[in-house]
């Protein structure tokens, strides 16, 4: 597994790593102190996940996450932030984050985030999770959503047969919750982008919510893990049609 940590403090940078090794013993780990150092690597490396400060020298909040997710649409984004607001947390999802974890959480608990997340799961503050669903118009969680036997800290994955998926609607799901907009996802799986399209509607109806947003906070909810997100090739994003890069929520 190859992850790349942007952040600016050289400290947070290697206990981080720490954590990231005892998961994953074999990790290859890349750093940047600045989003543009950020940027070179993800432009130019093979790399499973990101883990983005949005507190950097020459990036901005969200719009340091937006960058990246422009220029790599493909590969998997987790804000790490000493901002633990509701807002943030809500944009960055917006912004196709697949979670986020306050850096003000617990080494434990911060743990315990990091194996969701590389096991292809949300993490979400769970602190947060009501208030985004109030803000979302959903603070119920939906009676009919399957529950995943695997829930809470389990790293175990979620099969498609158990959340009442096909193995196609399963694999559109997972390219969603890492970020993915519908065109390039068409293009990962080899189909037509009115074929995701359905996919996606499917998956929402199936999960009686209405827009991404719902399904990442629900995922989050629900412990649900998809599998370690794949190796992204950067030269793939570099030849996606502009409308498959643009900034969608």
């Amino acid at each position: 597994m190859r992850v790349l940590i942007v952040d600016d403090h050289e400290l947070f940078r290697a206990g981080l790593a720490l954590l990231l090794r005892q998961i994953f013993p074999d990790i290859e780990l890349l750093h940047a102190s600045t989003l543009s150092q950020g940027l070179n690597h993800a432009l130019g490396e093979f790399l499973n996940i990101v883990f983005l400060d949005l507190d950097l020298p020459d990036g901005h909040g969200c719009d340091a996450l937006a960058e990246l997710k422009e220029s790599r649409p493909s590969l998997p984004v987790i804000v790490i932030s000493a901002d633990g607001s509701v807002e943030t947390i809500g944009r960055c999802i917006e912004l196709r984050a697949m979670g986020y974890v306050p850096k003000s959480s617990s080494p434990e608990a911060l743990h315990a985030a990091i194996s969701a997340v590389l096991a292809g799961g949300v993490f979400l503050p769970a602190s947060s999770i009501a208030t985004l669903r109030r803000a979302l118009g959903a603070d119920e969680a939906p009676a009919d959503t399957p529950r995943n036997p695997h829930s809470g800290g389990n790293s175990e994955i979620s099969t498609a047969s158990e959340l009442g998926l096909t193995p196609r609607e399963f694999e559109t799901l997972a390219w969603l919750v890492r970020g993915l907009p519908s065109k390039v996802i068409a293009l990962k799986m080899g189909l037509e982008d009115i074929t995701v399209r359905k996919y996606i509607s499917h998956l929402l109806a199936h999960f009686n919510l209405r827009r991404r947003t719902e399904l990442i906070v629900m995922l989050a909810d629900r412990g649900i893990k998809l599998g370690v997100p794949p190796v992204t090739d950067p030269a793939h994003d570099k030849s996606l049609p502009a409308v498959g890069r643009q900034r969608t929520g």
